[in-house]
């Protein structure tokens, strides 16, 4: 075997049982011009597998601090399939197990090889199945692939990492498109009804549904690391613009959406832990949002000439908050976030969007709140580019805000008459203002927390305006007054401890501070509470919002719907108490469901698609798909001998029968041995 700069001697010896595995000693200085075609990282970021263009596959183990990766060896795997589908099965795992997609017909279209041993993994399907469409590692050693003609999903385990065996497969019904998670669940587009839905497939439960507008066609997905924040790029094909979506997986809420011109190649959620950002890249641009509210992009170019890369190519990944890529041969990992992230963001990139996500910081001011001693004088809490004060007296307690100007170079000044940047928290029930602060400080992302008498809230400005982000209170959801020398108090806030040290606390847009203030002694959720008190006329206010956040401008937004589970979750009790409110409500959503035609005025409860739920394969659906192969293959040989007839122009309808029994869409043609010649006439 030769290489551009090299002559590599290969023995029998280093050959394995496997004639199409080949061990290439690792050379010293790699050839620049062998071109890697793909890398991908192990599930933990463990190790990355690179492709080059000579079909060699070399494995790579990531060591910490250590800038160059060191390469742990390579071999070369004949028969590679790179096209179409060979990146949906090219995956590494932790334990230097490496698939890859192979070009073959009779046998696996796919093979897994065992780095260390040198040998091929042997996997044996239940249904005899030979080709995979998607394979992927996730991050428990499993191994999950999913084959699209029969829409099934397999399951491999080992308890030794020698034998697999196929633990499970699951009947996933149709599907656009679908994404396998690290985590192990399933996200699965139906191009049908537009909805995105994701699985656990080890419980056969479904984790969260959500639908994109249906004038949009899903391009990709992004995933956050802790799996509860999907980003979706989605296009529309006749106005080409591209459409960003946040949704919660929590609670299939659409948290913000985003509209630009720009074909966007690549997403990345980046910073989690530290303050979380969106990337979005579209060819040479590199652009930063708030993941949450998907407005003010901001350039991050320097983010890359950080790090000194003269120009990022494929193929490159994003990953943790890492800079995978490859340069001459070698492949390289550098910190894409710096340790300085906020002050970076603040004053680097003069990015000024809120930070949702709580730091670090906001856990230890909790956890360390009873074992400190605060300054009650304290009246000013400056930050990066926030300041905020606070003015008590024993009727009001008047929060201000003053905000950085980066071009000025100074703090811009304090307008008594700004009622945007000046807020009265001071709820009325309570009598003394001045003890109505227990603590307060400003967090290192420019908001700002105050341990109240009623709980914990933290302050954001956004959009020149001071809100609230986010409230907490004791656990059994009512919001009452704390006592801070009661127990209850303490276990509250010793209880962030436990999401301090898991890293699984994130943040969501909250309620209006008003409405929380007017409603302290209501058992939340909040309709509940409106139809409670008899309140008409904040209830058609809540449910003329929900709804125009799903219609706006007649763009049916539908991937806002899930907002109508507010109304419809007490569908009985409106239609009985306000019975003119439901019916208002019916009228306008006219149950009208996705079409590919916008602004369609769909008939009554019509149907474009279904939803699907998974199962467990049976003996049945084994049977099934055996007896659609033989529909397809060994029905045309026993029709041949009636070709002529099946052909026959006066009877159209007998081609279209065989059309049917053959299973072939209008595109699709039938066997060659059904057609009949024009010359010949056979």
């Amino acid at each position: 075997m030769t290489s551009n700069s090299n002559i590599v001697q290969i023995s029998i010896e280093e050959m394995t049982s496997n004639s199409d595995i080949v061990q290439i000693p690792i050379e010293e200085i790699p050839d620049k011009n062998k071109k890697i075609l793909e890398i991908v990282c192990s599930p933990n970021l463990k190790h990355v597998a690179a492709l080059d263009e000579d079909s060699n596959i070399s494995l790579w183990s990531i060591i910490s601090e250590e800038k160059l990766l060191t390469k742990v060896k390579t071999l070369h795997i004949g028969e590679i399939w790179t096209k179409e589908n060979g990146e949906k099965i090219f995956a590494v795992s932790d334990n230097k197990y490496v698939s890859i997609s192979l070009n073959r017909v009779s046998t696996y279209n796919f093979k897994i090889v065992d780095f260390e041993a040198e040998k091929d993994i042997l996997l044996t399907f239940k249904d005899r199945q030979k080709e995979i469409d998607y394979l992927s590692f996730i991050d428990n050693g499993d191994i999950i692939m999913v084959n699209t003609k029969y829409y099934r999903a397999y399951i491999f385990t080992s308890k030794d990492l020698v034998s697999w065996v196929c633990k499970s497969m699951i009947e996933l019904k149709y599907f656009k498109k679908i994404y396998i998670t690290p985590k192990g669940k399933l996200i699965i587009f139906n191009d049908t009804i537009y909805e995105i839905s994701m699985w656990d497939i080890e419980k056969l439960s479904i984790k969260t549904r959500i639908l994109i507008d249906w004038n949009y066609t899903l391009e990709f997905i992004e995933i956050s690391g802790d799996e509860e924040l999907l980003i979706v790029c989605a296009k529309n094909e006749e106005t080409e613009e591209t459409r960003l979506y946040t949704f919660s997986t929590e609670n299939r809420m659409n948290l913000a959406f985003y509209t630009t011109e720009l074909v966007i190649d690549r997403l990345h959620l980046v910073a989690s832990k530290k303050g979380e950002r969106l990337l979005y890249i579209s060819g040479e641009q590199y652009n930063l949002m708030d993941p949450y509210y998907l407005k003010n992009p901001i350039d991050a170019s320097k983010l890359f000439k950080r790090i000194q890369i003269q120009r990022l190519h494929e193929p490159y990944m994003i990953n943790s908050d890492k800079i995978i890529y490859t340069i001459d041969g070698k492949v390289l990992i550098e910190n894409l976030v710096p340790d300085n992230w906020v002050e970076y963001l603040r004053k680097e990139l003069e990015d000024t969007n809120s930070i949702t996500t709580p730091s670090k910081k906001t856990i230890d001011i909790l956890t360390g709140f009873l074992k400190s001693n605060y300054n009650p004088d304290r009246k000013e809490f400056i930050g990066n580019f926030l300041k905020w004060r606070l003015e008590l007296d024993h009727k009001s307690v008047r929060l201000t805000v003053t905000d950085f100007n980066y071009r000025r170079n100074e703090w811009n000044p304090d307008n008594p008459d700004d009622k945007k940047k000046h807020l009265d928290i001071f709820p009325s029930f309570y009598t003394d203002g001045k003890r109505f602060i227990l603590y307060c400080e400003v967090l290192e992302n420019d908001d700002f927390i105050t341990i109240t008498r009623i709980g914990v809230i933290i302050w954001t400005f956004k959009f020149s305006d001071i809100k609230m982000l986010y409230y907490w209170n004791d656990c059994d959801c009512r919001l009452d007054k704390f006592d801070i020398e009661e127990s209850k108090f303490k276990d509250f806030i010793e209880g962030f401890e436990d999401y301090r040290i898991s890293g699984r606390i994130r943040i969501l847009p909250a309620s209006n501070y008003e409405t929380i203030c007017k409603n302290l002694n209501v058992r939340f959720d909040l309709m509940e509470a409106l139809l409670s008190s008899n309140d008409g006329k904040w209830i058609r206010y809540l449910g003329q919002r929900c709804l125009d956040k799903c219609v706006q401008n007649d763009n049916h937004m539908i991937s806002k719907i899930s907002l109508l589970d507010i109304i419809f979750e007490y569908f009985d009790d409106l239609s009985y108490y306000h019975p003119t409110f439901m019916a208002n409500i019916l009228f306008r959503i006219r149950f009208v469901v996705p079409s590919t035609i916008l602004n369609l005025d769909s008939p009554h409860l019509s149907s474009y698609g279904r939803y699907y739920h998974l199962s467990k394969t049976s003996s049945l659906d084994i049977l099934i798909s055996s007896f659609r192969d033989f529909n397809r293959n060994d029905l045309e040989s026993a029709l041949r001998p009636y070709s002529p007839y099946i052909q026959d122009d006066e009877k159209p309808y007998f081609s279209q029968n065989l059309r049917e029994v053959l299973q072939l869409d209008d595109e699709e043609q039938p066997p060659k041995e059904l057609i009949k010649d024009s010359k010949t006439n056979k």
